[in-house]
């Protein structure tokens, strides 16, 4: 247990590579605003969210008269076809935002995007005393794409008419053996946020507890978040392991008895959704491209963006009261960033495939 404490507080902390970006220059970012209108559309790929394809087109003609094709495939559906696509040397995306593995794992290491921090120079996106902890947040050392997001995430949901409060207040109370057979879990085999989440258990809690839970407690797998939700909701199973938060809400907000719990014996986990931006290189339309990288990190763009997606900016200077007061960071809590380079990088995967080994996955 101390050794996997000491693992996981490398991992703790929000510091996402901070750098020290530009002040900003008013009047080139005036004639890039120019030059962008001149090209007067711009092509982006972004969340397979229609709210999110809806806010960001429309505020973003509104504001710059700029038309947005928005692609809505998803990060790792995307991936495939812009390799494609730039195997045959056609070069048709300006804009990718995407979540951590796709940014980390292909984008930047396929040389697809340019270094965005040269590119920010609206004042109002760079201003670093906008921004939480006081910088902005890159998702790589080498600043290739910025990061815009940063929440906390359930990974416990309970039906709270099977489950009485208190009755699942650490993780250790999931081993409990009333409880087996009756906890739905996200699927371990799954790399990315299935495997932060076994892979945060195991750093956490050591291999024992990780193979008594997947093991013993004989819980449901469930790689359909719709489904493990609805089952939760309707009472078919008490608990959920791995819960999408959205999902959830969805059932909350229809009046069906589920809460979210927070286990007080490990730290509550930051995720980012689709939360990292990058810029692409050879792009059709290089200055409403950086215009748009620019927008979505000031506070407008920041502030569709978000609370279309429903996920927290890193900004602090926009109004987010729209959002679930359990998602946003506060003073004092500790974290364990699941978003962060060295977590992904470093630990994450290597205890992924130890539990892989110890499970006979």
């Amino acid at each position: 247990m101390r050794r996997a404490r000491t693992a996981i507080a490398a991992a703790l902390g929000l510091l996402l590579l901070a750098g020290p970006a530009e002040a900003g220059d008013a009047a080139a970012f005036q004639a890039l605003v120019k030059a962008a209108q001149q090209e007067g559309s711009v092509v982006l790929d972004g969340p397979p969210l229609d709210k999110v394809r809806e806010a960001v087109t429309r505020q973003f003609a509104k504001t710059y008269g700029i038309t947005v094709t928005y692609i809505s495939s998803g990060g790792p559906k995307s991936a495939p076809r812009i390799r494609a696509e730039r195997a045959a040397e056609r070069y048709l995306l300006d804009v990718f935002v995407t979540g951590a593995d796709t940014a980390i794992f292909t984008v930047v290491p396929s040389g697809w995007v340019d270094p965005i921090e040269p590119a920010l120079i609206d004042p109002l996106a760079t201003d670093p005393a906008r921004w939480r902890d006081g910088h902005l947040w890159f998702a790589d050392p080498g600043h290739e794409m910025l990061r815009l997001t940063a929440y906390v995430t359930p990974v416990v949901a309970v039906n709270s008419k099977l489950v009485k409060p208190g009755e699942v207040g650490r993780f250790t109370d999931l081993l409990d053996p009333k409880w087996r057979g009756k906890i739905i879990a996200k699927d371990p085999t799954v790399t990315g946020t299935s495997g932060s989440l076994i892979s945060y258990l195991y750093l956490t809690f050591g291999g024992d507890y990780v193979a008594k839970l997947y093991k013993e407690q004989k819980p449901f797998i469930s790689r359909n978040s719709r489904q493990a939700s609805q089952a939760l909701a309707n009472g078919n199973y008490p608990i959920w392991l791995g819960a999408d938060m959205h999902e959830t809400l969805h059932f909350r907000q229809l009046g069906y008895p589920v809460a979210f719990v927070f286990p007080s014996d490990g730290p509550r986990i930051v995720s980012g959704g689709w939360g990292f931006v990058g810029l692409m290189n050879k792009a059709p339309h290089p200055n409403a491209a950086k215009l748009l990288v620019n927008w979505l990190a000031g506070p407008e763009g920041a502030a569709t963006y978000a609370k279309a997606a429903e996920f927290v900016s890193l900004r602090t200077d926009i109004d987010q009261d729209w959002a679930e007061d359990f998602t946003k960071l506060k003073p004092g809590e500790t974290y364990l960033d699941t978003y962060d380079y060295k977590f992904i990088t470093e630990q994450r995967d290597a205890a992924f495939q130890r539990v892989q080994k110890l499970l006979g996955l």
